[in-house]
C-alpha cells in the first residue's frame, strides 16, 4: 500500500491536509460533507480515519 493510499487516521492530519480546523473537521464529519469512520473502539474519543480520496475531492472543490 502507497502513502497515497493509506487513509488519514487522525483529525488533526485531515484538517492539516485540508487548511481548516479540527473542529471543522468534527463538524463537516457530523454533517457528512466528509466521510469518515471511527477507528478503535468507536467512542466519542476514538481518532477519525478518512479516505484519501475523500479529501483530494473536497480539496478540489474549495
Amino acid at each position: 500500500m502507497s502513502t497515497s493510499d493509506r487513509p488519514i487516521r487522525t483529525s488533526k492530519q485531515i484538517a492539516h491536509e485540508l487548511g481548516i480546523s479540527q473542529r471543522t473537521v468534527t463538524r463537516w464529519t457530523q454533517k457528512g460533507i466528509l466521510p469518515a469512520t471511527k477507528t478503535g473502539s468507536g467512542g466519542r474519543t476514538s481518532p477519525l480515519e478518512v479516505d484519501r480520496r475523500a479529501v483530494e475531492k473536497l480539496k478540489k472543490k474549495a
